[in-house]
């Protein structure tokens, strides 16, 4: 099939439509209307929920939260694009959409972390919005199939979708989101040997959870276990306590401290595990306690200079050195400062620096200021909770999560498409993934839902820490020390990182098996240059395919956030698309 409904019409591919695909589409024809070019575009998604995508399908329940706070959601506007003949609507900011109103907020009222179901909702409302136009003029088709193969041909793109369809385009996007990885040795390994046994059940994915709450092995008379103790995790288990019909009642509105009211339809026991054992750092409860953590724009201004010169030194970082040593005073005078409720001491500025840069270069450092891995998950839980909440001494490692989350955006900007060594690069991403524990960390009240789960009986953390776990006809068996306790059920929610290596899915596992993109590392994505097109091995490859987002995970840092998917990235890809629309034109004449 060829898809260019008029002659000499530049037709472009944008592959999945979750919120950066949305974001594409925006910025394109924002773009063209500047230029005053037309173009037609085609939409790829899977999934009946263009704009939002699977991450955010407006009709999941509401026990998959934001972690993100309503007041912090920072979605970029669109303004109105006007063309010749037609135009397309302005769209609000998130807060906008929702009614949020600073002015009638004080800094001291607790924080609001909506469902993922509303930011669905909004990108959803924000999609049509802009499709109803461009349908309107024949200038936008979408197309519900997954893409598995992208092919040159002739200068142009063949795209091949799940059932035979082809398209030809001239440019195309990869703006696909999470995408599931080969399974470990482990899933395999229990995917095999359940599929032969007629009682344990696995879910290799945590999503959507309704699957979970609707299979026949999920009852009050059995144990389910949940492999990973991260954001998923809490989800899952909220949905089997609120999901099954049970309440959580606040006892105290401060520290956010919880009662759980079982409904009897809960698991026997939910019992998680990790390697590590360790949970997640709550976000402060409010503006008040957060803006402790805010560096001001003469300490910001500094440590950007900071990372600026030291990424500008005649000889390359070899290390993520120099992003540690940029930020660790940073990070020591706000500590220092006598707006946090620190432990007593006696180090100096310089001293808590050093600290800092000690932790900061391997996570198993011990100090007394920084909360010691030996606590259980339990008691790091509630520690964590009376520093969030403004109630409990603040430790060290809390407060460089938290400065850190803050100095995400400026360092994403930093270094995103600089010519470090494709393993410092790595480097990079894997601290600022160790650092996700605390700045991507749920809200006080998840925790607290954790620990009242636990004080009702229900959540089981005592083989918490890398159980043996063995596979038997009546499910799986956790042991260690002197505690086992037995499974019916098993959920992964350990959410795959983007390794275009290990990639699942046909369309980039194809691009790969056919040589035609270059992995920037084993553990990372693909290269692209800055307006987002494919490098190659072959620098005379004529190629225009795209890639935005996770996929490109290392060329580009920070890919995860909601708010990293609107933006200059894709503005920077949709003027390289107009300049290379007016450049064929040209040839044409």
């Amino acid at each position: 099939m060829n898809s260019k409904k008029f002659k000499d019409v530049f037709v472009v591919a944008i592959i999945g439509c979750g919120p950066r695909g949305l974001s594409a589409l925006e910025s394109l024809y924002q773009k063209a209307a500047q230029k005053g070019s037309t173009l037609s575009v085609i939409v790829f998604e899977e999934t009946d929920q263009p704009g939002a995508g699977p991450v955010y399908d407006n009709e999941q329940p509401d026990t998959n939260w934001l972690n993100v706070a309503e007041r912090a959601v920072d979605i970029w506007p669109r303004k109105k694009i006007n063309f010749k003949g037609f135009s397309i609507p302005q769209f609000p900011t998130f807060q906008e959409w929702v009614g949020y109103d600073s002015s009638k907020k004080t800094e001291s009222e607790v924080d609001f972390f909506p469902p993922r179901s509303k930011m669905g909702t909004y990108l959803r409302e924000r999609y049509e919005s802009i499709a109803h136009v461009l349908e309107g003029q024949e200038l936008l088709t979408m197309v519900h199939g997954k893409v598995v193969s992208a092919k040159t041909q002739d200068g142009s793109i063949s795209l091949e979708v799940l059932g035979g369809a082809l398209y030809e385009v001239d440019e195309a996007v990869l703006a696909i989101g999470h995408q599931p990885i080969e399974l470990d040795e482990q899933l395999i390994s229990w995917q095999s040997k359940s599929l032969q046994m007629d009682g344990p059940v696995l879910f290799t994915d945590p999503y959507p959870v309704e699957r979970i709450l609707a299979s026949d092995t999920v009852t009050s008379e059995r144990n389910i276990g949940i492999r990973g103790f991260g954001l998923a995790m809490i989800d899952v288990t909220r949905a089997l306590s609120i999901g099954m019909g049970g309440d959580f009642e606040l006892s105290d509105q401060q520290t956010r401290h919880m009662h759980y009211v079982p409904s009897g339809n809960e698991p026997k026991a939910i019992v998680p595990f990790s390697l590590d054992g360790l949970p997640m750092a709550p976000k402060p409860l409010n503006l008040k306690i957060d803006r402790h953590y805010v560096p001001s724009d003469k300490e910001l201004e500094c440590y950007s200079g900071k990372i600026k010169k030291l990424l500008n030194t005649e000889t390359l970082p070899t290390s993520a050195g120099f992003l540690i040593e940029g930020i660790s005073p940073l990070i020591a005078t706000i500590y220092s400062s006598s707006k946090i409720n620190v432990p007593n001491h006696r180090y100096s500025t310089n001293e808590i620096k050093m600290i800092v840069e000690a932790w900061l270069k391997d996570e198993n450092f011990e100090h007394e200021l920084i909360l010691s891995l030996n606590l259980t998950a339990s008691e790091m839980m509630t520690q964590f909770s009376s520093m969030a909440t403004g109630h409990g001494e603040v430790s060290l490692d809390y407060c460089i999560g938290h400065v850190w989350r803050h100095c995400q955006p400026t360092m994403y900007k930093l270094l995103s498409f600089k010519s470090l060594d494709d393993k410092v690069i790595a480097k990079i991403v894997a601290l600022d993934e160790r650092l996700k524990r605390y700045s991507y960390g749920p809200p006080v009240d998840s925790l607290q839902q954790l620990l009242a789960l636990e004080r009702a009986g229900i959540l089981n953390l005592s083989l918490l820490i890398n159980p043996e776990i063995k596979l038997t006809e009546s499910g799986w068996i956790f042991a260690k020390d002197i505690n086992s306790i037995s499974v019916e059920t098993m959920v992964n929610s350990v959410l795959d990182a983007p390794q275009i290596l290990k990639v699942a899915e046909p369309l980039p596992k194809g691009l790969i098996k056919g040589a035609t993109v270059e992995a920037l590392h084993d553990k990372l994505g693909i290269r692209t240059r800055q307006d987002a097109i494919v490098e190659f091995d072959k620098k005379d490859v004529n190629y225009p395919l795209a890639v935005l987002g996770r996929l490109a995970k290392g060329t580009l840092i920070g890919v995860d956030a909601i708010a990293e998917c609107f933006g200059i990235r894709s503005e920077i890809w949709a003027v390289g698309v107009i300049e290379r629309l007016s450049m064929s034109a040209k040839k044409s004449k």
